[in-house]
């Protein structure tokens, strides 16, 4: 993936994880974008 900032850091940039979610029987982070998630907050 060509924009990942950080190797600890899942997602994208511009993106932040905010908990986790089930996606194919896994467990994978939810990165959503960092301004709807200050909205959440």
């Amino acid at each position: 993936m060509a924009d990942k900032k950080d190797d600890k850091d899942p997602c994208w940039k511009n993106y932040e994880q905010v908990g986790m979610k089930t996606k194919s029987g896994k467990k994978v982070p939810n990165c959503v974008p960092k301004k709807a998630a200050a909205k959440k907050k």
